[in-house]
């Protein structure tokens, strides 16, 4: 069979599962110390009989059959010729022994980044990954007992493998060229990925270098209001009208078309443009790419205009511009199918048969999975009696070791994750406060010299101003009102 290269096995991971002691047995932590009765090496301590009753399948499985091992106050538990016997009492030289701070955890592997591109790109950029991708789950496979993971060229577990693209997804497998030697040598097993989905990461956007208008004037609302009477008078000067934002944004790859947002995203506030964008939950990143968001707004002074006089009164109505590049997390996942015969020198399924039967089991990677998918689950509950419905890990790290089983499960859970991108641009049209100028006498003020202006009256004031609603609308201020009301005495 193949070699298994011990080289980079032991890779350290970032962290790991931390583990409250005694709180649980993992039966692949349990070690025999041949130091006398009730006696462990350092730093562990004997198990006691309610253990070794919990894992006794486990611990039967290492003995002999006349074996009588020592647990804790002088118990021992007895191998299959005395039928498992758990009793107290009897003398023994040897010891099962746990550790009092077990290392029992999988590691969590730093998320790893694929280049932003087309779907289809991403994907072949994964499956293409020997280092992170290919070698992991090649060694997953073969730790679990699968047959010939690899192809007839390579010396170690996860050589020469060849990756060819289905209609649904990837297959990858040990290249069959050449001949090769041993059991069933054509028949590789082959490692299938396939139902990629991506979900928005909310919280992890960037942005480029920010393009920006700063208050560029659109339209001026001219006003004058004369008093021709021989005493001071008020009026109240009301403006509404809708001010709007407008945004919009681009995609640079068709990634866009399959990343869902599973939740609300509230489009970061960049720059000195204020813009509200909220892209519902629910929908494919590239369903929603333009908006317009309108905003009530009231403009109110009150103005006392002098006797014998013309006071101007404007409003300026604004727009300020924004554009620049975007790029938003985006994590991956997908399915791993491992379809092959088992060895039948060991294999970890649960009933471990010797008949080199053909099994096909699948694990979801990068999202929660039913627990027959979830690789973190299954080791993580492994301490469960019964609960190794599928695979039975502690036998596989009693066999592989620890630190190669950490590497090949935790390595193969290793999150995937790349980016949406393109260029966002946004518009906000707003308006100045009601900004009063320098009275004027009437004397000096002539109104035949205007154009387009309207005429209104507000008690004695007579208002004279250029306010067109249409023009407005036109610019995106919507609903435009001028409303003047004489103050009453």
């Amino acid at each position: 069979m193949i070699n298994v290269s011990k080289t980079i096995l032991f890779s350290t991971a970032l962290s790991v599962i931390s583990f409250t002691a005694h709180a649980k047995i993992y039966s692949d932590q349990i070690v025999l110390d041949k130091l006398g009765e009730d006696i462990c090496r350092f730093d562990y301590r004997a198990l006691n009989n309610s253990e070794a009753q919990e894992h006794k399948t486990a611990l039967i499985s290492r003995m002999n059959v006349w074996d009588i091992v020592g647990l804790q106050h002088d118990w021992v538990i007895m191998g299959s010729g005395y039928h498992g016997l758990i009793k107290p009492g009897q003398p023994s030289d040897n010891t099962w022994c746990y550790p009092n701070t077990p290392d029992a955890g999988l590691p969590y592997y730093e998320a790893q980044a694929i280049e932003t591109n087309n779907n289809l790109d991403v994907q072949r950029a994964l499956v293409s990954d020997n280092t992170n991708f290919i070698r992991p789950l090649s060694y997953l496979a073969h730790s679990l007992g699968y047959a010939w993971v690899s192809g007839n060229n390579g010396r170690y577990v996860g050589q020469d493998m060849a990756i060819e693209q289905l209609s649904h997804g990837w297959e990858i497998k040990g290249n069959n060229n050449g001949s090769c030697t041993g059991e069933r040598c054509n028949e590789k097993t082959t490692i299938t990925v396939d139902n990629f989905s991506y979900v928005l990461d909310n919280t992890a956007f960037w942005h480029g270098s920010v393009e920006e208008t700063d208050q560029d004037l659109v339209n001026t609302l001219t006003a004058y209001a004369i008093n021709k009477t021989d005493q001071p008078k008020q009026i109240v000067v009301d403006l509404h009208f809708k001010q709007s934002t407008q945004w919009s944004k681009t995609q640079r790859f068709d990634l866009a078309d399959s990343v869902v947002i599973d939740e609300t995203f509230h489009w970061p506030q960049v720059g000195k443009t204020e813009v509200r964008v909220a892209l519902e939950e629910d929908q494919r990143f590239s369903d929603t790419n333009s908006g317009a968001r309108f905003e009530p707004t009231e403009l109110q002074a009150i103005i006392t205009v002098p006797a014998h006089s013309v006071l101007p009164f404007q409003v300026e109505f604004l727009r300020s511009t924004i554009s620049y590049p975007y790029r938003i997390k985006t994590n991956m996942s997908y399915d791993v199918s491992f379809t092959g015969f088992l060895r039948y020198s060991g294999n970890a399924l649960s009933s471990h048969p010797t008949n080199r039967p053909t099994v096909s089991h699948t694990f979801t990677m990068g999202t929660t999975s039913e627990d027959q998918a979830n690789i973190r689950y299954q080791w993580d509950h492994r301490y469960i009696p019964g609960e190794m419905k599928w695979w039975d890990w502690s036998w596989a790290i009693n066999t592989n070791g620890l630190s190669s089983m950490q590497y090949a499960a935790g390595a193969s859970v290793r999150p995937f994750y790349s980016h949406v991108s393109g260029q966002f641009s946004a518009e906000s049209q707003y308006s100045g406060m009601i900004d009063i100028g320098a009275e004027h006498s009437v004397d000096s003020f002539d109104t035949t010299t205007f154009n387009n202006h309207e005429t209104y009256y507000a008690g004695d004031i007579k208002i004279v101003t250029d306010f067109a609603p249409d023009t407005l609308a036109q610019l995106g201020y919507q609903n435009a009102q001028l409303v003047i009301n004489p103050v009453q005495q």
